[in-house]
C-alpha cells in the first residue's frame, strides 16, 4: 500500500520538548486537490503515531502526542525523540529539532490513503467551495503517517546551521545534499616585539657640566 502525500508548508509553534501545527486543511493544494478534516480516519495511526523525517520511514523523529480536528483544519501536537542515556555521536532527532526550533524547516506531511468511496472528482459545488482548480475531494481518508517535510528548507540557512555546530556536514549532505564550504585557515606571521627596549649610554661628562653651570648661573650649551 502507497500512500498518498500531502504537503502543507505551515507555521510551526514551538513547545519546550516540540511543536504544534496543523498537519492539514480543508484548502486546495497544488495538485488540485482537498482533504476533508472531517474525513480523517486516525485510527490506525494512533495506534503507532511516529513522526518521521520526510517521508523515510527508518528515520523517525519523533510522535504525536495529540491530534485535534477542528472544522476546517486538523492540528497535532509532537514531541522529539530524546538523546538515549549513554549514546554517542550525532543523533539525528537533535538535528531535526534544532532545524524546526530555527525556523529552517517549518512544513509538514501527511501520508493517507482514500477509503472506499471516500474519493470523488470535483463536483460544481466543490469548485464554488473550493475554487475553480480543484480536481479531486477526499472526503473520507485513512491517516498513515505524519512527517517533518524539509522541502522547501533554505540552502543559506541550512550552510549557516552547519557552521553554528547545529548539525554536522555530513548531515547537511545526506539529508539535504548540502555540501557545506571547508573552513579555510589562514595563517599570518606577525614578527615578534622585543620586550628589551635599547637605551642610550649615559654622558657623564655632559651632565657634569650642566650641573657646574646651573650652580654659577649660567646657561650650558652641550657641544654640536
Amino acid at each position: 500500500m502507497t500512500p498518498n502525500r500531502k504537503a502543507l508548508p505551515a507555521r510551526l509553534e514551538g513547545t519546550p520538548r516540540g511543536f504544534t501545527a496543523v498537519i492539514t486543511a480543508e484548502t486546495i493544494d497544488r495538485d488540485g486537490e482537498v482533504l476533508v478534516p472531517q474525513g480523517m480516519n486516525a485510527t490506525e495511526f494512533e495506534r503507532n503515531p511516529v513522526l518521521f523525517w520526510n517521508h523515510d520511514y527508518s528515520q523517525p523523529v519523533g510522535k504525536s502526542v495529540g491530534l485535534k480536528r477542528r472544522d476546517r483544519d486538523i492540528v497535532g501536537d509532537f514531541t522529539f525523540a530524546q538523546r538515549p542515556d549513554g549514546y554517542v555521536g550525532e543523533f539525528f532527532p537533535e538535528v531535526a529539532a534544532a532545524l524546526v526550533g530555527q525556523g529552517i524547516v517549518n512544513g509538514v506531511s501527511v501520508g493517507f490513503v482514500p477509503e472506499d468511496g471516500g474519493a470523488r472528482r470535483a463536483t460544481e459545488v466543490d469548485r464554488k467551495k473550493y475554487g475553480g482548480n480543484v480536481s479531486t475531494v477526499f472526503s473520507r481518508w485513512r491517516l498513515l503517517e505524519v512527517s517533518l517535510a524539509p522541502l522547501q528548507a533554505n540552502p543559506e540557512a541550512l550552510i549557516t546551521a552547519v557552521r553554528k555546530g547545529v548539525m554536522s556536514p555530513v548531515a547537511a549532505k545526506k539529508w539535504f545534499g548540502i555540501e557545506a564550504p571547508k573552513r579555510v585557515v589562514v595563517t599570518v606571521n606577525v614578527p615578534a616585539l622585543s620586550t628589551k627596549t635599547k637605551r642610550a649610554p649615559i654622558d657623564v661628562d655632559s651632565i657634569v657640566r650642566r650641573e657646574i653651570a646651573r650652580a654659577k648661573g649660567a646657561i650650558y650649551l652641550p657641544p654640536g
